[in-house]
């Protein structure tokens, strides 16, 4: 042991290459597990040499112990980052962010989501440590205290070393990376682990975020972003056969929930004659029913259906809007209908800092926000409080609240990990996968929102209300492999209006497309939002597009660049605080004349 950490030390070469050979296997370990073992992936796993030996040139810069000491803390960071790499692509299919620094209020419950990803294969990525911390702990005997190198050719031979390995390195990796730019599927995120590698996606992370973090838009950025929305104003055209809905919501109270973990197939689905949700069913039959919208959400997930319901933008391609951005200038459903008179608020069982909510719905217009703590009733359930305390407690709050308003509940019980207790699980499903414990947690929410109507009906509060439902991105599909039916991202969207027929939209769109659906049937005029406002209104003409998240574009788009361009020209705007930065009014008042006919009413 003693010659072999001497022969480590000593020669210039040994220790950067082993570190290089390290970092390489432990890559490809990663990329196999995401993955799989296939010819592709270990061709793929080469681009992971020039990113390593960036890394590895500054190994040259030291001698004796304090070569051992970057050998050690090198290989400690990247193992602690593959395996944050392995965790994380398990629930978001993409590597580890370190945009994720910013979630400082995630609550502890979140860890009951995340935790069942811990202990797994994965920890054989530490393998090697305990052994290399017990050569480093043992050279302080075998080399000693390292003798500072006065030598001052000696010095220039180590920093001429670094500077050749460092330049030919990155000039490698900067010329594969240009290249990988322009290779199919650099779009798709869930890529980035091979086409980068595993270094290099981490390396380009860090460049992005401290980009980021300083960004000011520059008057050329904030004429593109003015131009894309000048150009996405035919997207709220309108087919003839829709427009004598305009309108049809002005003036009405609106309640909004925000269902958890909602997929379209659970609408359809039946166990041993039972339906999953025989509430939600119900309440379609009198519903605009939006049966073609897909998820669109990021890293910033939950929060992410949030931003697209109430502000209409895309998120941010790297992170959370919420958590990133959340003191940013924003224009949102809820400040718009605050400006009009309505009273706003926000009904959600966590703490209130969870996504940084208590700083940005202030932000988006809701004034008042109902969290954990104030409700009467706090029994925990996996997430957060159960959503029957939840539904109860919305009541209340609706029952005190000034007509006309805007209520937006949002349900905890359906997350995952989908391990809701037996006296919850109502449909007696065998709890043997994640299977049931997704099929029950959605029927008892499912349950809760039917006893929720019920008393809103019973207490004459849906009268004159919409209830807008939604499901904010997949359940089951997205973190656990599954024997459900294929749900294709497809997520419930509808608007019930209590008597009417029941409407079905099969227009294809995604969650960036609610807000400006809502505010058409509103009566909003159109010129006070379409430089405000992404994405396209289901009510248009032809069969509609969708941008997914992964960057693919679904539908047969006519002007293809500009929607592809669209959820980037929406992280220029909120990286950069664009309607801060070009002073665009957001806190507008549409002024419509049904709202102000309601309000009369109600005095």
């Amino acid at each position: 042991m003693d010659n072999m950490i001497k022969k480590l030390t000593q020669n210039k070469w040994t220790l950067p290459l082993l570190l290089g050979a390290i970092l390489y296997g432990k890559s490809l370990f990663l990329l196999v597990t995401l993955y799989d073992a296939s010819a592709r992936v270990f061709m793929m796993s080469l681009l992971s040499i020039a990113p390593i030996l960036v890394i590895v040139s500054f190994s040259f810069l030291f001698e004796g112990r304090k070569k051992l000491w970057y050998f050690f803390f090198v290989n400690v960071g990247y193992s602690i980052l593959f395996y944050a790499d392995m965790t994380y692509f398990d629930g978001l299919n993409r590597l580890f962010s370190f945009y994720v620094l910013y979630l400082k209020n995630i609550s502890p419950e979140f860890a009951a989501s995340t935790s069942e990803y811990f202990m797994n294969l994965n920890f054989l990525v530490f393998v090697d440590l305990p052994f290399v911390l017990y050569m480093l702990l043992k050279s302080k005997k075998v080399i000693g205290k390292s003798v500072r190198q006065k030598n001052r050719e000696l010095r220039m031979k180590r920093w001429g070393l670094f500077g050749t390995a460092f330049a030919l390195s990155f000039m490698l990796m900067v010329t594969q990376f240009m290249t990988v730019r322009k290779t199919a599927g650099i779009e798709n995120y869930e890529n980035h682990a091979l086409l980068l590698s595993p270094v290099g996606n981490h390396m380009v992370n860090l460049a992005t975020f401290i980009r980021d973090s300083v960004k000011k838009l520059n008057e050329e950025e904030i004429a593109s972003i003015e131009d894309w929305y000048e150009e996405n104003a035919s997207h709220f055209n309108v087919a003839d056969e829709y427009k004598d809905l305009k309108g049809l919501l002005a003036g009405k109270n609106l309640i909004v929930v925000h269902f958890e973990s909602l997929e379209s197939f659970a609408l359809d689905y039946t166990w041993q004659g039972q339906e999953i949700t025989p509430n939600l069913n119900k309440l379609i039959k009198n519903s605009i029913n939006f049966t073609n919208v897909r998820e669109q959400i990021q890293e910033g997930v939950s929060s992410d259906a949030e931003l697209m319901f109430n502000t209409g933008l895309y998120p941010t391609q790297k992170g959370s809007a919420f958590m990133s951005y959340g003191e940013n200038e924003y224009f949102g459903l809820p400040k718009l209908l605050k400006n009009e008179g309505y009273e706003t608020s926000a009904i959600h069982g966590d703490m209130a800092a969870f996504w940084n909510r208590d700083i940005v719905y202030p932000n988006i217009g809701i004034e008042r926000y109902v969290d954990e703590e104030l409700f009467e009733d706090k029994r925990y359930s996996g997430l957060g409080i159960l959503d029957e305390s939840l539904f109860k407690q919305s009541v209340k709050e609706i029952e005190r609240s000034t007509k006309p308003y805007y209520s937006y509940v949002m349900t905890v019980t359906s997350h995952t990990p989908f391990t809701i207790e037996e006296e919850h699980r109502y449909l007696g499903i065998p709890w043997d996968n994640h299977d049931a414990g997704y099929l029950e947690s959605i029927h008892y929410t499912d349950h809760y929102l039917g006893e929720f109507y019920k008393e809103l009906e019973a207490k004459g509060e849906l009268e004159n209300t919409a209830l807008i439902v939604f499901g904010d991105h997949e359940g089951v599909h997205k973190y656990h492999d599954s024997n459900l039916p294929d749900n294709e991202k497809k997520l419930p969207f509808f608007i019930h209006i209590p008597g009417m027929e029941e409407m079905e939209i099969d227009t294809l769109g995604g969650q960036v497309d609610m807000l400006p659906t809502i505010l058409y049937l509103l009566g909003v005029d159109e010129d006070l939002y379409t430089d405000k406002v992404m994405g396209s209104n289901l009510f248009r003409e032809g069969e509609g597009s969708v941008v997914m998240a992964t960057g693919e574009v679904l539908g047969d788009p006519k002007d293809y660049d500009h929607l592809f361009n669209a959820p980037y020209v929406s992280n220029l705007i909120i990286t950069g605080d664009y309607f801060r930065a070009a002073e665009k009014d957001v806190d507008i008042t549409p002024n419509t004349q049904m709202v102000e006919e309601e309000k009369n009413k109600s005095h």
